[in-house]
C-alpha cells in the first residue's frame, strides 16, 4: 500500500530534491505559495515553498525505495517519530494539491490603502486602478468630495485587516 511520508530538504533545495526524486520514478510533491507584491513600485510575482525545507514523498510501505530517497541530492532525510518515519494522511495531501495558495499583496479595485508621501501624510484612500507600471489611481476623500489622485506605488501600502 502506498503512503505519503514527510522528508526534510537542504536549505532552499526543494526543487533540486523534487527533480532528483522524480528521476527515480518516485511520486513527490511540495506545495508552493504564489505571492504578488509591489517591489520598487512594480508588481512582481514570486513562487516559494509553502513549507520551506519539507516535501512529501509517496512510497510503498513494503518495497519502497527509502534508502534511495534518503541518499538523493538535496534531501536530508525522513522526518521520524521515534524510530518510525512520519506518515502523512492522503486526505491532507489531496487537499494541498487541490488548494493552490495565492497571497496577494497588490491592491485590487476597492481595497483600502494608506498613502504616505509629501502631499498626503497617513491618509486612507481607496485603490481604483493601475496607472501604468509604477503609478496607481486612488480615490481620496477631501472636503467631503471624492477626488481621483495618481501616486507612485512606492508611496502606498495595503491596509492590513
Amino acid at each position: 500500500m502506498k503512503t505519503w511520508y514527510l522528508v526534510t530538504c537542504k536549505s532552499r533545495q526543494e526543487d533540486r530534491a523534487v527533480t532528483n526524486i522524480c528521476n527515480q520514478e518516485i511520486e513527490c510533491f511540495y506545495p508552493k505559495l504564489t505571492t504578488e507584491r509591489l517591489q520598487r513600485g512594480r508588481k512582481t510575482t514570486k513562487e516559494s515553498a509553502l513549507f520551506p525545507g519539507y516535501l512529501f514523498v509517496c512510497l510503498d510501505d513494503e518495497n519502497g525505495n527509502f534508502s534511495g530517497v534518503k541518499n538523493t541530492r538535496g534531501v536530508n532525510g525522513f522526518v521520524t517519530y521515534g524510530s518510525r518515519y512520519q506518515k502523512i494522511p492522503s486526505e491532507l495531501i489531496n487537499s494541498l494539491m487541490r488548494d493552490r495558495t495565492v497571497e496577494n499583496l497588490v491592491p485590487k479595485s476597492g481595497d483600502v490603502v494608506h498613502v504616505n508621501n509629501l502631499s498626503f501624510k497617513n491618509i486612507e484612500a481607496i485603490y481604483k486602478e493601475p496607472d501604468g507600471d509604477i503609478r496607481s489611481i486612488l480615490l481620496i476623500n477631501m472636503l467631503n468630495k471624492t477626488v481621483e489622485v495618481s501616486i507612485e506605488n512606492t508611496d502606498m501600502t495595503l491596509r492590513k485587516e
